[in-house]
């Protein structure tokens, strides 16, 4: 086969040296070279492709021959970003390897023999397609992966999904949740939804078979109507999932931004990944507008429908239309009547059982006797509840010292609180700060005032970024500071370090985030809700969110600019890992003396310049 100067001259270098690493990222491969095979000495082995490769560059490797088996010395394999459809069972004859990264690759399916090896420590699969294996679990690592398959003896099967009603404020949404839940429900004026309200809509066997699905089985649907004011749109973002369905509504006399709609798209595609969305124009019985939906589809590919309804007497069958629709999209779910272990489908009913009847969250002793009850032990118990906590069947925190003892069954529980500090009149003059005496007050009723020290936590917990504790003992909020910028203390200069990270669309509460995530370094309380001054060894940086530019912009001083630089990038990047596929690429100034003392220097992408 004919190699790339790269991959020619890095293989020679084995040959002649006697290498043990061999690096053949971005080289253009459409297999492995079969010289690969004979370097029996070899102990890593990389074939990856970074986000700057272009396709010429690109690894194509869609397989491994059988001979990878030579490589009794591998103990690291890596084909991050390639095209791997499926593993040689051989792959298990490299008894040394502890690494093996398939990082976003096309696998289907893995093979048990590759998961038992006894050597493997460290297993990469997120981003692969598979039919079998949960992607919440393959996205767990080597032990999660291993405690499935030990698990699966037994079948049994989930036919289960969430719907999530998104969109402005006043359009309707919890009219239509209510009328997909309610067959008798008759429109009134509602109360806008504050957070989150979560509700069940049973869809009958029967009705699967009137639409001529190939599931006869009833498939339970829990409805998330999402409030649509402002303040909740960031923290909404924690309750967006992947393998859901989404509704998109609007209303037919509601002169829409399309900037509204692209910011819920893009949403949806940061966080929903590939699920299915349902563009809905409520109120259509009154003069209604027209919406390109053909130019969001182009730049959506996942909207499966447009639909226009109105809940009014008279267009019962606009509702009916629109329902049956719906039904065909979930029943089509890649994931409905994914096979599980049984014991795990049982827990989950036994869980469900206990929501019902009331109960918001269980204490771990309780949640752990029902898992021994199905005969699983306390590492059982936590990697079923790491699963529901991925799916959203539960949540349980296992890594805080302070939530670890609570699995939460109830999401509006948990939203509800929080928005109750948010959403507080006193904490909003405030500017989101608040104290102990105001925690006592504002969760004084009896779902509350007996967890109020798990509620803090939760909203401090790294997953949310909605608090933090300042030095007087008191918390603020960043989501509720002022807007307008203030001033502080600042000394430009041309040895400065400037850095943008510049988005294709940037998610709302990045910054927020940041301000609670990087808190121990604010220099006197030098924030508002689009910046902040941090200060470290004699070092500050001023951080600023542009949101209407798509950008975040650093500006750094003093002694030790690349070391405060380094933990601000973690930390961005650390928010970034929440989101799937977040288009944002680092920009580094030009330092030349023209650009140096211009006010719009030229930018070079940070990626290209490591």
């Amino acid at each position: 086969m004919n190699l790339s100067p790269k991959a020619a001259r890095n293989i020679q270098k084995v040959l002649d040296y006697g290498w043990q690493t061999l690096d053949l990222s971005d080289c253009g491969l459409t297999e492995i070279p079969e010289e690969v095979y004979n370097f029996d000495n070899l102990v890593t082995l990389k074939l990856d492709n970074d986000p700057y490769s272009d396709s010429q560059t690109r690894n194509k490797i869609s397989e491994i021959s059988p001979k990878i088996g030579n490589l009794k010395n591998l103990t690291k394999l890596s084909l991050i970003n390639n095209d791997l459809i499926g593993l040689p069972n051989e792959l298990a004859q490299c008894k040394k390897l502890i690494t093996l990264n398939l990082t976003n690759n096309k696998l289907s399916k893995l093979n048990n023999e590759v998961a038992d090896m006894a050597s493997l420590k460290t297993l990469f699969l997120k981003g692969n397609p598979f039919e079998f294996l949960p992607p919440e679990i393959a996205d767990r690592g080597i032990d999660s992966i291993r405690n499935f398959f030990k698990e699966l003896d037994e079948k049994d099967y989930l036919f289960e999904v969430k719907l999530i009603i998104i969109g402005e404020g006043r359009v309707g949404k919890t009219c239509l949740s209510k009328a997909l839940r309610d067959e008798k429900y008759v429109l009134e004026d509602e109360t806008s939804t504050e957070g989150i309200s979560i509700g069940s809509w049973d869809i009958a066997e029967t009705e699967m078979k009137k639409i001529g699905s190939s599931i006869h089985h009833e498939i339970k649907v829990n409805v998330w109507d999402f409030g649509g004011q402002e303040i909740y749109h960031s923290t909404h973002q924690f309750f967006l999932t992947k393998r859901s369905v989404y509704i998109l509504v609007t209303e037919s006399r509601k002169e829409d931004s399309h900037d509204d709609f692209y910011y819920w798209l893009n949403i949806i595609k940061l966080l929903g990944d590939k699920s299915p969305v349902i563009m809905v124009m409520n109120k259509c019985d009154q003069p209604s507008k027209e919406l390109p939906i053909q130019e969001y589809r182009k730049a959506f590919d996942n909207i499966r429908d447009f639909q226009k309804i109105s809940l009014k007497p008279g267009y019962e069958d606009t509702l009916e239309s629109f329902k049956t629709i719906l039904k065909r999209i979930v029943s089509s779910l890649s994931h409905i009547g994914t096979p599980l272990p049984k014991k795990w489908v049982d827990i989950r009913k036994e869980l469900e059982e206990i929501k019902q009847s009331g109960k918001d969250y269980i204490d771990f002793k309780e949640y752990k006797a029902i898992c021994e009850k199905h005969y699983r032990n306390e590492e059982s118990a936590l990697f079923l509840s790491e699963y529901f906590h991925d799916l959203g069947v539960a949540l349980h925190f296992q890594d805080d010292i302070d939530l670890r003892q609570i699995v939460i069954l109830n999401h509006e529980w948990i939203t509800q609180g929080v928005y109750k500090i948010l959403d507080n009149r006193k904490v909003i003059e405030q500017k989101g700060r608040f104290n102990n005496q105001d925690l006592l007050e504002v969760w004084k009723d009896e779902r509350y005032k007996d967890k109020i020290k798990e509620l803090i936590s939760l909203m401090k917990n790294q997953k949310f970024d909605l608090c933090f504790e300042l030095k007087n003992g008191e918390y603020l909020a960043p989501r509720l500071l002022p807007v307008d910028e203030i001033n502080y203390p600042w000394q430009d200069s041309q040895d400065n370090l400037h850095v943008e990270f510049r988005y294709k669309f940037m998610p709302k509460g990045i910054l927020t985030r940041l301000i609670v995530k990087r808190h121990i370094d604010i220099k006197d309380e030098m924030f508002w809700r689009y910046g902040v001054l941090l200060e470290h060894e004699d070092t500050r940086a001023i951080i600023r969110e542009k949101y209407f530019e798509n950008k975040i912009t650093i500006n750094l001083e003093g002694k030790f600019k690349k070391e405060l630089l380094a933990i601000i990038r973690k930390t961005i990047i650390e928010i970034h890992s929440d989101f799937n596929n977040l288009d944002v690429i680092e920009m580094i100034p030009c330092n030349c003396t023209a650009c140096s003392n211009s006010d719009s220097p030229h930018f070079y992408e940070y990626g290209l310049l490591r």
